[in-house]
């Protein structure tokens, strides 16, 4: 890995050039950003959202779970993001990634499904939590680049 360590950054909205070794954070857009870590410049997005990827702090100190798996780059580079540092992961052959990919599909199936039967809130409850628009905001930004 060329990047060891990312400094996380919190922001309204992304730059259009990514900064390697700058972890962008956006809580409003339910979006993380960075440079891939192995150095090829690839940029790198993760939707935050329990069926995807989630985002823990500590301090001025980020985790991302699950570890950042670049198959459909060139590199296929494969790391965690703990505590700000990049640990980097085993390559994977193919069959192991197509699992990979398989096991992330079949969560995401069974996280959606159990929203599905879980019961709606009670006016007593909380407010119900804000729609998911994140995917709406990436693809406007993604098209300001181009």
């Amino acid at each position: 890995m060329k990047i060891l360590e990312l400094t996380p950054r919190d922001l309204d909205e992304f730059p259009r050039v990514l900064e390697e070794g700058v972890l962008y954070i956006s809580e409003e857009c339910e979006l993380a950003a960075h440079k891939c870590c192995c150095g090829c410049g690839e940029d790198v997005i993760t939707p935050l959202n329990p069926a995807r990827w989630r985002l823990d702090r500590h301090g001025g100190r980020v985790s991302l779970y699950p570890s950042i798996g670049n198959w459909k780059f060139a590199c296929r580079s494969h790391y965690w993001i703990r505590n700000n540092r990049v640990i980097p992961s085993y390559g994977m052959d193919d069959e192991e990634i197509a699992d990979a990919i398989e096991l992330d599909r079949v969560e995401r199936e069974d996280y959606f499904a159990q929203l599905q039967q879980a019961p709606p809130p009670s006016s007593s409850q909380a407010s119900a939590p804000k729609p998911q628009r994140w995917l709406a905001r990436l693809f406007k930004r993604l098209r300001s680049w181009i």
